[in-house]
């Protein structure tokens, strides 16, 4: 029998708002960190509207951890994040320690990745520095788990749709929210950018 969920999604947010990101990403591998905001809600999304993440999850370009940790905090019996840069994971594994929660670190790209999973969920990259690189997540999320939750730019929102539907895929529920990005690359000119996103649920 599962527990019930005890975290609220502000207390959630408040937890995840106190872990650590990068102070110096990379632009060209998108690390745009997710704010705690959206990450609470896609959390909540999938796990309390939805309960998908009772079982075995994994988060795909984890950067220093929020969802992942979010996923633990949550109850999920397993969860595996997923990075491809080494001082991402390294601070991933910081976060998890402050917290008390249990995460699987693995530094490799997404395309290594091996295993079956009961859910997805992820920031990718939107790809406007690697065209279709969000793409390209989306297939490897579909090859690992059937249901995937996913945060994608909402000006990209009809392309993404058809890609899924090629893909034999359908979007099941979707939420649109502002993504706060605070002052991280020379090209922010202000001290907070906010990007439209939109939240997806996606199943097979």
């Amino acid at each position: 029998m599962v527990e019930e969920q005890t975290v609220s999604k502000r207390q959630l947010e408040i937890q995840l708002g106190k872990l650590k990101i990068l102070q110096t990403p990379k632009l060209r591998l998108e690390q745009y960190p997710i704010s705690p905001e959206v990450a609470a809600e896609l959390l909540y999304m999938a796990g309390f509207e939805h309960r998908d993440l009772q079982g075995e999850v994994i988060d795909l370009g984890t950067g220093t951890g929020r969802l992942a940790i979010g996923a633990a905090m949550m109850g999920s019996q397993k969860v595996v994040g997923v990075d491809i840069d080494e001082k991402a994971i390294a601070l991933a594994r910081e976060n998890a320690l402050s917290t008390w929660v249990q995460v699987e670190w693995v530094v490799s790209d997404v395309t290594e990745v091996v295993g079956r999973y009961d859910a997805v969920i992820m920031n990718p990259p939107y790809g406007t520095r690697s065209p279709h690189l969000d793409v390209r997540f989306l297939e490897r999320a579909f090859e690992l788990a059937p249901v995937s939750y996913s945060i994608h730019k909402s000006s990209t929102r009809d392309y993404l749709k058809g890609v899924i539907a090629k893909k034999n895929r359908r979007v099941d529920a979707l939420r649109s929210m502002t993504l706060n990005i605070p002052h991280l690359f020379p090209f922010h000119h202000k001290k907070w950018n906010n990007v439209e996103v939109d939240l997806y649920r996606i199943v097979s």
